[in-house]
């Protein structure tokens, strides 16, 4: 199964009663068919009291999984856990996420804060810095580049395609077309 092929819209408590997670799942090239802008989707997490511990809904980007993203949203790189208005890298565009923590008092939200504003979300961003180069130094092949069906601009990559195929020749018939006309050496040697 490639990855972006199922995402989760929401998550609700076993009773069904209360929603603990809602997220934004529509990709824009899905609705419109062809690349039409960026896909910076957002989520909404409930924590504390009868939900997961703020550190729990945290831990998620602890080990910098990899997403698509990257340059014209091409490739698998891992995300980075970065501080608020942080400006998107120049080396790799590595794909981002940021967080706001509010808090709930006397039924208004409070804040916000910057969840990977401290300094112990340095060692995620320098783990996802390494993956970045690694699986970038590997060229624009698989596994870093997405399947052909997940390319932002994919209307490029399938013209470029169809010119290459021109190109291809059906080993098969070359080695039928060498094998008559060997075959046919041999006879006319014969002779």
């Amino acid at each position: 199964m490639y990855p972006g092929r199922f995402v989760v819209h929401s998550v609700m408590s076993s009773d069904g009663n209360d929603q603990i997670v809602s997220a934004s799942t529509d990709r824009l090239h899905n609705i419109a068919g062809t690349y039409v802008g960026k896909d910076d989707p957002i989520a909404i997490v409930r924590t504390q009291k009868n939900f997961p511990a703020t550190e729990e809904a945290g831990s998620a980007f602890n080990d910098p999984h990899y997403v698509a993203g990257n340059t014209r949203g091409s490739h698998h790189m891992p995300l980075m856990p970065v501080k608020l208005n942080s400006a998107a890298s120049l080396n790799y565009s590595i794909p981002i996420v940021s967080c706001l923590l509010f808090s709930m008092h006397n039924g208004k939200l409070t804040g916000p804060h910057d969840g990977f504003g401290t300094a112990d979300w340095d060692l995620q961003r320098m783990r996802a810095s390494k993956r970045a180069m690694i699986i970038r130094n590997q060229g624009f092949i698989h596994p870093a580049t997405l399947v052909p069906d997940e390319l932002e601009y994919n209307k490029g990559y399938e013209a470029r395609m169809s010119k290459l195929e021109s190109k291809f020749r059906d080993l098969e018939e070359i080695m039928n077309v060498k094998t008559k006309a060997a075959t046919k050496a041999k006879a006319g040697n014969k002779r």
